[in-house]
Parts: structure tokens; C-alpha cells; sequence
């Protein structure tokens, strides 16, 4: 286990379009030994509902001490051990964290805002992808989906006076007047790169407990160089104008309990606004069910409603359907502060899609430093949804741990929300 006060630096972040390689789709594969050898480390990824049933199932039927567990953002819930019955002290995991310069107003605005205990997991993330789509918007001076996408770079990465989150009224003024800003947000500086991908990232290494997570250190990753910052083309707003702004998150469903205080989140700058700025901003909010299909119908809904920019949807499947299905033909923006897989980095977009959290092409190394220097692991299986976040994560992870000189023995897919997880475990742990 790694100490609290350790802040360790890790590769240089070089973009995720170079990283984008490690995604794949992958299925249940054998032992190539044909070896009953039980792996080193287990590595999950899943969303809470499912993770619930698959950990009570592994601790009935493997107890707390038979294999190291890696787990990835998906499964960063607080509630996890109270509804598994077990403390988890056997699993540590990874997840974007927070390191913007807002990120101490932000967390303090958020839980005097909402009846929340902490700012959770990809909150910050939230508040930033909505409060640039608000800047661009202002700066553009129409609800117009192409002017908003040509506004994302202007209004966050270097170039002009900067402006933190505690200053979100001072810099939709400034937009609002055309000026050159850049919002330096609560997750990260937010710098977008040629893919809309954020430049920079940290990460948490978190355990488990009976109360819930704890965070124990952090890894960073270094900004991969100039970002471009286009010129401001928009004509600005007057005091008459409203900016719409839709949020699609996952209200329901295996990402509800993640997803609500993700969508309020992403409802904050507007909050904030409020009569701070001469304009008004309108939100109206989705629910994805945390299925790719109902995300693509609720997108639907916010596009025919009128809404140009959309902060959502939060899983990766989501966000890639809602995307190839909705956003391109409508010419409608969005940021999602969640979707974390790298088939994202090379969507054929045409430049609509953001994301304020980093690729999981870089989680998977993440995982893998943690496995190696942390736990000791020469062996792993992986243990994952068999979805575009999973697979992806999952493959990442597999890549970098044989890098490594590392042995993968299996990779295993589940699927979520089932009664039973019992032989998908005793498969990835050769049983």
C-alpha cells in the first residue's frame, strides 16, 4: 500500500490520439499454458450496480486474502462496501482526480450547493466541461451548435487573461464581450488538444475501507506541449440573450449513484450565473438510463428542444452512439466529463466531441505502475464489462502490464446487471 503524502510523477503525457492504439475489443481467452496458476492481481472494471453483486459473489466464495484487486473509476463508490458487506480491504483502484487551480472553490461550492458529503467522482470534471460550453457560448453570441465547437479552444486553453472557477462571473463577462479568456477549471487547467482531449491529467490511487474510499496518492501527467487557441470570431451577447445548455447523465440505471451528483454538478455554473451575468442561462437535464440507447433517445429529445451544446453523456458507449448518432448530423457540442475510453480520441467527430476527463489509455498505465511497484505482480487477469469502456480499459491494461514483463493469464468480459457472477470470477482466477 502506498502512503498518503506520496505524489509521484509519472510518464509524460504525450496525447491521447498516439495512445489511442491500446483500445480493443477483447473476449474471454484461455490459459495459453493450460495452468490452474491463480494471477498475481485481479483487474475489475465495472459500474456499482453490477460491481455489488460480482464482489459479494467473489468474497462468498473467495474470502479477503486470496488475490490482490485493481478496480478503475467506474467502481469508485463510497456506498460499494456497506452494499457488498465487506470492507474491501484487498482492493485499490484508480481514478481521474482533481488538480485545477479551482478545485478547493469548486468542492466547497458544490457541497454547500447539494446535500452531498464529498465532491465524488468526476464532479469537478462536470463543472468544468459546463462551464466552458457557457463560456464558448457567450463568446459566440448564439445558440448556434458549430460557433459554440468553434469557441471550445478560445475560451479554455492559453492565450488570454485567465480565470478560475471562484471568477466564472468576471470571465462570462469578459466572453460575453469578446474578449480573449482562458478558464483554468477544478479538474485541470482544461487545455484542449486537436481531438478535443484535455492536455494534462492527475490521478488518485484510492482503497477501500468499511466507510468507503480513501484517497492514497497521486500520479501525474504532464501537459503535452502548446495547445492551439483560435482566434475569437463570435460577436459576443448582449444583455437579452439566453444560453441554453443541455446535460445528459446517467439519472438511473448500473450509473445512477454516480451519475445524479455528475449531472448537479454539471448543473452548478448555470446556478452560480444566476444573477451575476446580464444573460440568462437555460438547462434542461437527460436521463441515459446508463444505457446507450436510451442516451441516444434522451439526446434526441435535448436537440429537438432547441438545446446546442450538451455536457454528457458520462459512459463511453453513450457518448461514442450519441455521437455517431446525434451530434454530427445536428452540429451539437458536447463535453463529456466521464467518458474515459480511446476509441473517443479518434471518432470522426468532425471536432463536436470534448472530454474534460483523460484517456484510459493512460488509466491503464496506471494500473499497471500499481501492479508492478506497488503490489509486486509478475501475473494478472482482467475481469471487465464487456462494453466500449470496458474493453478499452481493460486492453490498455493488458498492453502496458506485458510491457511490463508482465503475464496476462485471462481476460474475461461480463456483462451488467446479471443475477451471478460466480463463473466469470472463477474463470478470470482460473478456478
Amino acid at each position: 500500500m502506498v502512503n498518503d503524502t506520496n505524489r509521484r510523477s509519472f510518464l509524460k503525457y504525450a496525447g491521447a490520439a498516439s495512445l489511442a492504439g491500446l483500445a480493443g475489443c477483447s473476449t474471454e481467452q484461455a490459459d495459453e499454458e493450460g495452468s490452474n496458476e491463480t494471477p498475481d492481481v485481479l483487474m475489475v472494471v465495472g459500474y456499482p450496480q453490477s460491481g455489488v453483486q460480482l464482489f459479494k459473489d467473489y468474497y462468498a466464495d473467495y474470502g479477503d486474502d486470496t488475490v490482490d484487486i485493481l478496480v478503475t473509476d467506474g467502481l469508485q463508490d463510497n456506498g460499494l462496501p456497506g452494499n457488498v458487506g465487506n470492507d474491501m480491504s484487498n482492493v485499490q483502484g484508480s481514478a481521474p482526480s482533481a488538480s485545477g487551480p479551482g478545485v478547493d472553490f469548486f468542492e466547497s461550492l458544490f457541497t454547500d450547493e447539494f446535500d452531498y458529503d464529498n465532491a465524488g467522482v468526476f464532479t469537478s470534471q462536470a463543472y468544468d466541461a459546463s462551464a466552458v460550453q457557457i463560456l464558448a457560448n457567450l463568446m459566440a453570441g448564439e445558440n448556434d451548435g458549430a460557433s459554440i465547437r468553434d469557441h471550445m479552444r478560445v475560451v479554455a486553453n492559453p492565450g488570454g487573461t485567465t480565470y478560475t472557477p471562484s471568477e466564472l462571473p468576471e470571465a462570462a463577462e469578459a466572453a460575453a464581450a469578446g474578449e480573449n479568456i482562458e478558464y483554468a477549471g477544478a479538474s485541470s487547467s482544461v487545455d484542449f488538444d486537436d481531438a478535443g482531449d484535455i492536455t494534462s491529467a492527475q490521478y488518485q490511487v484510492f482503497g477501500f475501507n468499511q466507510d468507503g474510499y480513501e484517497t492514497q496518492s497521486s500520479i501525474d501527467f504532464g501537459g503535452s506541449g502548446d495547445v492551439p487557441q483560435p482566434e475569437p470570431a463570435g460577436s459576443g451577447s448582449g444583455a437579452d440573450r439566453t444560453v441554453r445548455l443541455g446535460v445528459l447523465q446517467p439519472e438511473t440505471g448500473d450509473l445512477g449513484s454516480l451519475g445524479q451528483a455528475i449531472r448537479d454538478a454539471a448543473l452548478l455554473p448555470a446556478r452560480q450565473l444566476e444573477d451575476s451575468i446580464d444573460q440568462t442561462i437555460d438547462t434542461q437535464t437527460g436521463d441515459t438510463q446508463s444505457t446507450a440507447e436510451a442516451a441516444v433517445n434522451a439526446a434526441n429529445s435535448l436537440v429537438s428542444a432547441g438545446y446546442p451544446s450538451i455536457t454528457g453523456a458520462a459512459g463511453s458507449e453513450a457518448t461514442i452512439q450519441v455521437a455517431r448518432n446525434v451530434l454530427v448530423d445536428n452540429e451539437v457540442v458536447a463535453c463529456s466529463p466521464a467518458s474515459t475510453s480511446p476509441t473517443i480520441t479518434g471518432l470522426e467527430d468532425d471536432d463536436f466531441v470534448f472530454r474534460t476527463p483523460p484517456s484510459d489509455a493512460l488509466q491503464g498505465r496506471v494500473l499497471s505502475q500499481i501492479s508492478n511497484e506497488d503490489l509486486g505482480a509478475s501475473t494478472a487477469s482482467t475481469l471487465y464489462l464487456n462494453n466500449s469502456y470496458g474493453q478499452a480499459l481493460q486492453e490498455s491494461f493488458v498492453s502496458a502490464f506485458e510491457e511490463s514483463g508482465g503475464t496476462v493469464l485471462q481476460q474475461v468480459g461480463f456483462e451488467s446487471q446479471q443475477s451471478s457472477y460466480t463463473s466469470q470470477i472463477n474463470s478470470a482466477l482460473n478456478q
